[in-house]
């Protein structure tokens, strides 16, 4: 970490004066966890960061996964430089818009038109609306640890200590939350099939949809069982009900056409965000010009003054314009993420340090553990073991030392084709000498 002669405490006293007039001092609960140690950013580029003191981070936080050219990507930067320069905003279709939904509709296997959102959370709500719509059904069946955003029907406590006994045992995820918010929403542990089958078995005629992450990303990298999500997928179509993937992690980022390329799986109905957007905030959902029919003919609802404005989408045009002609980038961070894993594998095994090191494609978790885990595929297992004290203090030590990446160890890490080789390897050394004070 580079030190410059700047004000040595500026992180600190900007972020007390910040706190003053944005609540907590961020405009996300998960923002603000990091408060023993503060950090206020003055730029980013590639695959760094740079607080206002000048300090210098390696970042694999990379905003919770949107870069996948990493910050300041030129390319998407410019495109929307000069959209700009034209106008952000009408509220009336544009000539981007076509482009956009296309390149989405050539990429994902399972989508014919879209609509676009600002945000995850909003594509998501839209989307099971949608879904109860189609299927004049209420119940929508999710997964513990999947996060779905935070509208008042899908944020919930991520763990369940019923075994799937009482799928509607779920509570929820926030004080002020209406008490009956979740009474339509039902939720099964992660890999369960038993669980799955009863479910179905009661509750199959009143199942509107189920939702999931087809890999769970916000849980520590949680993959299906061989054969969990197709047999998700023969269930709820067996009952009537529509399958949902929540590709705002995975889309875009595992694969061109997001994780149901990569597992053979079409849903019914998909949302995708964060790669797509290179950063800024946008969103969509969609599926076949069958399902999405009733909003074209305004029966369904969906709306938002900012949807598909003219900045994002030409971000969205120049990602999927750049992704769809670098197909190789996939493999080429898939290579240099196995890299970082198994470095940092043997680095956690040679310091004696219990953790768990998994991933899925350029997305990584990364969490020290109370004791060694036995079965990988397992929710439960894998959260209950975590460390969270001690990983917060690997992290405040990992921070000091110029490599950010989230407090929380059930955050992912992400890669960009910014962290080259010889970055990973500075990565995996700031690890080495922050276990090495442990």
């Amino acid at each position: 970490m580079t030190q410059t002669p700047v004000e040595p405490l500026a992180s600190a006293r900007l972020l007390e004066a910040t706190r003053a007039v944005i609540a907590g001092g961020g405009s996300s609960n998960m923002r603000n966890l990091g408060v023993t140690t503060p950090l206020v950013l003055d730029r980013s580029e590639g695959c760094r960061i740079w607080n206002v003191e000048g300090d210098e981070l390696i970042d694999v936080n990379m905003g919770y996964g949107p870069h996948l050219f990493g910050y300041a990507d030129p390319d998407v930067l410019g495109a929307v430089a000069r959209q700009l320069s034209k106008g952000a905003i009408t509220g009336i279709p544009h000539r981007l818009d076509h482009q956009a939904a296309e390149l989405i509709r050539d990429l994902v296997p399972s989508i014919e038109q879209v609509r676009f959102a600002n945000s995850g959370t909003e594509a998501i709500t839209s989307a099971l609306r949608l879904a109860r719509y189609l299927t004049k059904r209420d119940i929508v069946v999710t997964f513990e640890g999947h996060y779905h955003g935070w509208s008042e029907t899908m944020l919930r406590k991520s763990a369940i200590t019923n075994n799937g006994n009482d799928p509607r045992g779920a509570e929820p995820g926030a004080p002020g939350m209406i008490p009956s918010a979740l009474t339509y929403t039902l939720q099964l542990p992660w890999n369960d099939e038993e669980a799955l089958e009863r479910v179905f078995a009661e509750y199959g005629t009143s199942i509107a949809a189920v939702i999931l992450e087809p890999i769970c990303g916000n849980a520590g990298m949680v993959w299906a069982r061989p054969g969990f999500v197709e047999r998700i997928a023969e269930l709820t179509a067996k009952h009537g009900g529509l399958l949902v993937f929540d590709e705002v992690i995975t889309g875009f980022r595992m694969a061109p056409g997001g994780a149901q390329e990569l597992l053979g799986v079409r849903p019914d109905l998909t949302i995708v965000s964060k790669v797509m957007g290179g950063g800024f905030p946008v969103a969509a959902f969609g599926g076949s010009r069958e399902l999405m029919a009733p909003l074209a003919r305004n029966e369904a609802f969906h709306a938002g003054v900012f949807s598909g404005n003219h900045a994002a989408v030409s971000a969205v045009v120049a990602m999927l314009t750049k992704i769809s002609g670098n197909p190789s980038v996939y493999g080429t961070l898939d290579v240099a993420t196995s890299y970082l894993e198994q470095r940092l594998t043997a680095a956690f095994a040679d310091a004696g340090r219990p953790a768990r090191v998994t991933r899925a494609g350029s997305v990584m978790s990364v969490a020290l553990l109370k004791r060694p885990q036995e079965t990988e595929s397992d929710y439960d297992a894998a959260v209950e073991l975590i460390d969270f004290e001690e990983h917060r203090r690997f992290q405040i030590r990992s921070q000091a030392a110029g490599l950010y990446f989230h407090p929380n160890p059930l955050e992912p890490w992400f890669l960009s084709t910014a962290h080259t080789p010889d970055v990973l390897d500075a990565v995996v050394g700031i690890v080495e000498e922050s276990l090495a004070q442990d």
